[in-house]
């Protein structure tokens, strides 16, 4: 009996896994972490909103093409890859922000794997 819950519980993670649920699979909030969705990666940092934007300016110049950046309203737009790369970033406190990083193509399909990408260089910087 166990041993068939534990597949059913198995199979029904491969099946939100492989359908883009990523983010129900990592819990919404991710306390502590990041979370995942279809288009986008987020997470919370214990740094200044000039810093995180710095930082994240100066990895999308190194990976892709800026197209737009303003730091007053912590936005960022560029090509990276042949997608649409936007990263936000928000005050949460005064002393926290939230960086998403979500990245489409052309026919505004989700591109995780760009996504991933620019956050992880963001990420090994910060």
């Amino acid at each position: 009996m166990i041993r068939a819950s534990s597949r059913l519980i198995g199979l029904s993670a491969l099946a939100m896994g492989l359908s883009g649920c990523a983010a129900l699979l990592l819990g919404a909030g991710a306390a502590g972490g990041y979370a995942i969705s279809k288009d986008s990666i987020k997470n919370r940092f214990q740094q200044s909103l000039s810093h995180v934007y710095r930082v994240s300016r100066d990895v999308i110049g190194e990976v892709g093409l800026v197209t737009a950046d303003d730091e007053r309203r912590g936005v960022i737009k560029a090509s990276v890859e042949g997608a649409n790369v936007t990263i936000t970033i928000k005050p949460v406190s005064e002393t926290s922000v939230e960086l998403v990083v979500r990245a489409r193509n052309n026919l505004l399909l989700p591109k995780i794997d760009t996504a991933q990408l620019v956050y992880n260089r963001i990420i090994q910087r910060l």
